[in-house]
């Protein structure tokens, strides 16, 4: 699961116009780009601490002289010292946060939904603006199909492509 920086603003208008429009929040018209601003902040945090989370797991494995197949189990390691999710538990991580905001901004004047149907809403769009990974590797794979996977030019091709497709998808 990845977020990329670039399509923060997008995913926090959606979630922000999906939970005015199922009623799940009252936003006073004017607060309403201050409250997506909110949800933006929410996404720019854990970008940022995924990124310190992944820097740390790269200094104790160079500290400690390990191989880097461990990286992502020193990576929940350190994520779970941190109280925080990587991965499959990302999601689900985000959408408390985001619900923990909706309580503590000033700019919601009142929360209906209860906390289940705060996920109910957030969470499928959070699915679909994470899963653009897995729509890229299928862009390239079709743009490389002629190429032998797992060979040294498959792999450089493949880094090509892909930086070319998100460069050309603003991500």
């Amino acid at each position: 699961m990845k977020i990329y920086r670039g399509r923060i603003p997008v995913i926090a208008d959606e979630i922000a116009r999906k939970l005015v429009e199922e009623n799940a929040v009252e936003v006073l018209t004017e607060e309403r780009e201050e409250f997506r601003l909110d949800i933006e902040s929410v996404l720019k945090s854990y970008i940022d601490t995924e990124r310190r989370v992944h820097e740390e797991a790269q200094d104790v494995i160079g500290k400690r002289g390990l191989d880097f197949s461990s990286l992502n189990r020193i990576k929940r390691d350190i994520a779970k010292k941190y109280n925080f999710a990587i991965g499959d538990d990302a999601i689900d991580w985000i959408t408390d946060q985001l619900i923990e905001m909706l309580y503590h901004t000033t700019h919601v004047e009142e929360v209906w939904a209860d906390n289940n149907d705060i996920r109910r809403i957030s969470r499928p769009i959070l699915v679909k603006h994470t899963s653009v990974d897995d729509e890229l590797d299928v862009e390239v794979r079709k743009r490389i199909k002629n190429l032998s996977e797992g060979s040294v030019a498959w792999d450089i091709k493949y880094q090509q492509v892909l930086n070319d497709v998100k460069r050309k998808k603003g991500l």
